[in-house]
């Protein structure tokens, strides 16, 4: 019987992310350092179950599409990768059962580095099979084996990078068949990745009834852009002012942007 494998990628939080017992912290390593410099940051896997895991290190590249969705690439196949940067003391870890392991990431920040441009990459850790895990789908009948993966944002940022900032460049209504939305376009206009809140609300304003939609988490890198959608409420009629707003974190610093709608 032919084997398939069946990977579950876990969800990355900005803190902490967990899978079948294995917790790993943080999601985001952010190394920063002169050209020719070496620099080294630490990864924490826990394992809280009764098994033992081994994880294999692999790399990859990554970016955002306009909607936020990161779409993958193979290491170097990207002009700001800096996979190629990144190494650890071995291929494969393992953490044993209650155990908890540390795993030294060290960047090699090549003489020749740009000193003004971010590189980012994603480091995996992926569960490799065991011969239980083999033995068990085996006897299941079904020929799966269903392992996880951990994904870890690894970013670079130049010493002399340090502009925040967020631009609201439009705001428009989406309207199909099935629904109506408030597209927010956002550019990042600084030098580094910028976290932030997006809130819309909108305010009628003849009845001076006030709707406000659920914040949107984003995370954008240097000379990027993104559109954040909010779906609005079905049924939507009447002149309302609409207002979008974006809170980045780690500052006071705010971009509000207006737009009038009629519905």
């Amino acid at each position: 019987m032919r084997t398939f494998f069946l990977f579950f990628i876990s969800i990355i939080a900005m803190t902490s992310v967990a899978a079948q017992g294995v917790s790993m912290s943080p999601t985001r390593l952010f190394f920063t350092g002169a050209p020719g410099e070496t620099v080294t940051e630490k990864v924490i896997l826990h394992n809280s179950s009764n098994k033992d895991y081994v994880l294999s290190i692999n790399y990859k590249d990554w970016k955002r599409e306009l909607d936020g969705n990161k779409i993958y690439f193979e290491s170097g196949a990207l002009d700001n990768s800096n996979a190629s940067w990144l190494s650890t003391l071995q291929n494969t870890v393992s953490v044993a059962a209650g155990a908890t392991k540390e795993v030294l990431v060290t960047m090699q920040i090549p003489e020749n580095a740009s000193t003004s441009e971010l590189t980012n990459s994603m480091l995996f850790f992926t569960q490799l099979p065991t011969q239980e895990d083999k033995t068990t789908s085996s006897s299941t009948g079904l020929g799966i084996i269903t392992l996880f993966e951990f994904g870890l944002h690894v970013y670079y940022t130049p010493l002399a990078n340090n502009n925040k900032s967020l631009e609201i460049t439009n705001i428009e209504e989406i309207t199909d068949a099935a629904s109506k939305k408030a597209a927010i376009s956002i550019t990042n206009d600084g030098n580094v990745v910028n976290d932030a809140t997006v809130e819309f609300e909108l305010t009628n304003t003849e009845t001076g009834e006030e709707i406000k939609l659920d914040p949107t988490s984003i995370s954008m890198m240097p000379d990027t852009h993104q559109v954040v959608q909010f779906n609005l409420p079905e049924g939507i009629s009447g002149e309302f002012l609409g207002v979008a707003i974006i809170k980045m974190a780690g500052s006071n610093d705010l971009r509000v942007g207006e737009k009038h709608f009629s519905f």
